[in-house]
């Protein structure tokens, strides 16, 4: 314990020395977990980051896989998202990212999970959720994302790659993984578009 701090509870009745310890300690407590809280969001966007993020798979992956329910997770990566940075420069860049998070968030459920994993990628995480609502779900996000206008005259767009599971897969890298190459699908189908497959139908048929 700091030396000041001892001296006042040496000054201090024992009821009031206390009170002031657990006072102390609770204020101790609120700081370490809002430091954890800290470490788990991204500092530019205030979203889950991807050490938030795989924790959160990791136990969303679990709960599928005891209770059999579907899940989605989408990987979305902002087009041509370097022209931002190029014309317009790094803060308009750093603000359209703050931007496109919370847009995303404004559509997404408040059970979802809403995290940027990367420069201009950011991933969604939608637990209990099949292949038609999540196909609803994800295509407003592309909208809201194509909304936002970072200059005169020029539209954001995105790419983003879905991935429904009907059956756990096996690790989160299976998951976001699978999801990345669906995003790079919809990348060479022209941008500003969605590539969605569901996994394991062979195995739920059986």
């Amino acid at each position: 314990m700091f030396e000041p701090v001892r001296l006042v509870l040496s000054l201090l009745p024992l009821g009031l020395s206390l009170l002031l310890v657990t006072w102390l300690v609770a204020r101790l407590r609120s700081a370490v977990e809002r430091e954890r809280e800290l470490a788990r969001l991204d500092q530019l966007t205030g979203v889950p980051n991807v050490r938030a993020f795989y924790e959160r798979a990791a136990v969303e992956i679990e709960r599928a896989r005891r209770y059999q329910h579907p899940f989605t997770v989408a990987f979305i990566d902002l087009d041509e998202f370097k022209l931002v940075n190029d014309r317009l420069g790094h803060s308009a860049g750093d603000a359209v990212l703050r931007t496109v998070a919370r847009s995303i968030s404004a559509v997404m459920r408040a059970s979802d999970v809403v995290a940027r994993v990367g420069g201009d990628e950011f991933v969604v995480l939608l637990p209990e959720t099949g292949t038609a609502p999540a196909r609803l779900a994800i295509e407003k996000l592309r909208q809201a994302v194509s909304g936002i206008v970072p200059a005169h005259g020029w539209r954001l767009s995105a790419s983003i790659g879905v991935a429904t599971y009907l059956v756990a897969p096996e690790s989160v890298d299976v998951l976001v993984g699978t999801a990345d190459q669906l995003m790079y699908t919809a990348k060479r189908s022209g941008k500003n578009t969605v590539s969605h497959e569901t996994q394991n139908e062979a195995a739920v048929i059986r």
